[in-house]
């Protein structure tokens, strides 16, 4: 495992931990309680990177009391690897889990439970070719997990060891989305997305034709479930009359969707640009909302923060910017480097951005609150 950074600006080399890693990485995600944060890679290991960092971008900010000014100290020491935990065979499936941990299914079929220390077990064993999807419950305290394999969706909790059979499918799961109640859950496959209601008598299911799905993701009031295609492009499902609206014309695949807390604003990547759509009342289609600039490369990935009217956006070429949400300005986190970038992350608490790009690359951005100052000027 290599820790030498590529070609980047000196900001990104004074707020990053960046690693290249033996193997390309598929999923990041950080635990729920902040502390440590988890790489899934294609070998079949996690690469698990504590948040303790002695170092932090923000123990290292001054500010001069003579002028306001603000600097970064470089680290003194070199940054330590990420500890490595076998886990399975390739490719991983990865959720956050509990407080501290995460599960992870791989392509044999099983489901483990790994700790930030690196201790795992394993929760079940299907019988299949491996495990298609994983989501847990974002809500506070409940660890509900649902798991596609075998071509059924299985609602768990890996805590008590009890698991409900929801429904079967056929073919293989792309990805999969519990609904904000947990009443519901949606799986995207390769040419249709199907919504299974769990109050159902026998896991009653809403389908549709949109093409490959890439992404899915619920509206935080369940009002509506956004769908990301590979063939560019989101459909729009209206849950209440189960109306579908497709906002076509991406020149890119569409694998990131985010939405605001208040289900507003909806956030996606896929475009030469950022695009945030705004959600209409009633029959109103939604509109856009000019945020950052346009340019010749795709945003692979958009994530809004968890507390902040901010984005982060990493592009085809490497590049990662940040922006308020409304304004043009961007600031660069990341100049264009070796592998395009392929998902971002934020930590619960905003202060910190995971990334992973090709060639193995992967990493963390620390953004304290004294980072966010220097945003708001930038993008006012």
């Amino acid at each position: 495992m290599s820790t030498t950074e590529a070609d980047t600006s000196p900001l990104f080399a004074l707020l990053a931990r960046q690693w290249r890693l033996e193997a390309e990485v598929q999923a990041c995600a950080f635990a729920r309680d902040g502390a440590s944060l988890a790489f899934a890679l294609a070998d079949g290991t996690l690469a698990i990177v504590s948040m303790d960092d002695p170092e932090a971008a923000g123990t290292r900010w001054r500010m001069s009391i003579e002028d306001g000014r603000s600097t970064i100290s470089p680290r003194a020491r070199p940054v330590s690897a990420p500890v490595r935990v076998s886990v399975g065979e390739g490719p991983l499936r990865l959720s956050a889990f509990g407080p501290s941990g995460f599960l992870v299914g791989g392509a044999i079929g099983r489901l483990v439970r790994v700790e930030a220390d690196g201790s795992a077990r394993v929760v079940v064993e299907h019988d299949c070719t491996g495990v298609d999807a994983i989501a847990t419950s974002c809500a506070a305290g409940d660890r509900t997990a649902w798991v596609a394999a075998s071509g059924c969706v299985t609602r768990y909790d890996p805590e008590g060891g009890t698991a409900r059979a929801m429904a079967r499918y056929e073919g293989s799961a792309r990805v999969i989305a519990p609904s904000p109640d947990s009443g519901r859950v949606a799986l995207g496959f390769e040419a249709s997305l199907s919504i299974v209601d769990e109050g159902g008598t026998a896991g009653e299911r809403f389908e549709t034709a949109i093409g490959p799905v890439e992404a899915l993701s619920w509206s935080p009031d369940g009002r509506r479930l956004a769908a990301g295609l590979r063939d560019g492009g989101v459909a729009l499902i209206d849950t209440a009359d189960r109306r579908v609206l497709r906002l076509p014309d991406y020149p890119a695949p569409v694998r990131t969707l985010d939405w605001s807390t208040d289900s507003r604003h909806l956030v996606t990547g896929g475009a030469f640009r950022t695009i945030i759509w705004t959600m209409g009342e009633g029959g109103e289609r939604p509109r856009t909302l000019e945020t950052g600039r346009s340019g010749f490369v795709a945003v692979e990935a958009a994530r809004l923060h968890p507390h902040l009217p901010l984005v982060a956006a990493g592009y085809e070429n490497g590049m990662i910017v940040v922006m308020a949400v409304g304004h043009r300005d961007e600031l660069v986190i990341r100049d264009p480097a070796p592998g395009g970038l392929r998902d971002l992350s934020w930590s619960t608490d905003g202060e910190h951005l995971a990334f992973h790009a090709a060639q193995g690359w992967a990493g963390v951005i620390d953004l304290p609150a004294h980072m966010f100052k220097q945003i708001d000027r930038r993008t006012a």
